[in-house]
């Protein structure tokens, strides 16, 4: 390999395994390594950053209720990566981060409680830190918040007249991250409530028409939804939103 050149050859497993002792629970475990593409960023010294390598290991069970009506899932997880790149704003240079850690539990829930009422929901907790770097080192990472999660439901209406409608609502948080890895300052925590309305028409011969109405941010609640690294720079969360869709299948 020539002097100035990046390389970018790696040997990446993926391994797993699972074992469902019962009809209705599944245990598994999972172990993998990865590498990002060669980057084309530009460190402050205008030495092309080597690419972003990973690791990850992950744990976790599979199970039913009720049959089958209710499915859930946990897993704990561990993701250290090396060499991830964050931009030095307001320049166009980025600083690679030496090694840094994800690790939390993720937990989803979704089924169909009745014949008319299904649920969607999720949840996830995660610690970061940034293990070895040549500055922030003990800090957290950035646009990470430690609590997240949502809540999805949805009603098919199965009445005669009002068969073809459904409606449905989520609610959407976060807890407060940090704006930066330098932990200057924080983005506060922030929930959003979501709506749906949809109806099929009455099914032919030769097609089935869908109406959807989407509205994102029901309430209009202001928040922020990241950071660009920059307390003078930061994205603001979408205002009131309405999607209107129509589907056709033939």
């Amino acid at each position: 390999m020539k002097k100035g050149q990046l390389d970018n050859q790696r040997f990446s497993p993926k391994v797993g395994l699972v074992y469902q002792p019962w009809d209705w629970l599944s245990l598994y475990g999972n172990y993998v390594e990865s590498i990002g593409n060669l980057s084309s960023r530009i460190g402050p010294n205008g030495n092309v950053l080597p690419p972003e390598t990973g690791e990850q290991y992950e744990v976790g069970f599979k199970n039913s209720f009720f049959d089958n009506r209710l499915s859930s899932s946990v897993s704990f997880f561990q993701l250290t990566k090396q060499n991830q790149a964050y931009r030095l704003f307001p320049t166009n240079f980025y600083e690679p981060t030496g090694k840094t850690r994800s690790e939390g539990v993720e937990i989803d829930i979704s089924g169909r409680i009745t014949d008319n009422l299904s649920l969607i929901g999720s949840y996830a907790y995660t610690e970061t830190s940034i293990v070895k770097a040549t500055s922030n080192q003990g800090n957290q990472l950035w646009n990470v918040p430690r609590n997240a999660g949502s809540l999805w439901a949805k009603y098919d209406f199965t009445q005669d007249e009002l068969r073809g409608l459904s409606v449905g609502a989520g609610a959407y948080f976060q807890s407060q991250k940090q704006g930066n890895n330098a932990n200057t300052y924080q983005l506060p925590g922030w929930g959003r409530l979501d709506a749906m309305i949809k109806y099929q028409l009455p099914f032919t011969q030769k097609s089935k028409t869908t109406l959807q109405l989407n509205v994102e941010n029901l309430l209009d609640h202001e928040y922020y939804a990241a950071s660009s690294g920059n307390q003078f720079f930061v994205n603001p969360g979408a205002p009131r939103t309405f999607i209107g869709s129509v589907k056709v299948e033939f």
